[in-house]
């Protein structure tokens, strides 16, 4: 085993680390499905846009968009992606 493969593990060990314990806060925090689902109404409006933006662009350009151009015109794909995602989160 070489010294990358090492620092790969470490880099999936923190991160499943950090996703645990991100995962035992909110569930300390949440109180109910509303406070789940809902944030416990507290989320503003460019909140919500960002995350329905992110939400939706992280599907459809993300994986299918780039994920089709990606496979013709390689990673420069990527880049309509971002661009769309930019400009979609601000118009919602």
């Amino acid at each position: 085993m070489d010294s990358l493969d090492l620092l790969y593990g470490i880099v999936i060990v923190v991160f499943f680390a950090m996703i645990i314990g991100v995962g035992v806060y909110s569930r300390k925090n949440t109180k109910d499905v509303s406070s789940f689902v809902l944030g416990g109404r507290r989320v503003g409006p460019w909140l919500t846009a960002f995350s329905f933006g992110a939400t939706y662009f992280s599907a459809v350009i993300f994986i299918g968009y780039a994920g089709k151009f990606g496979w013709d015109f390689g990673v420069s794909a990527l880049w309509i992606g971002l661009g769309n995602a930019f400009i979609g989160s601000l118009a919602a």
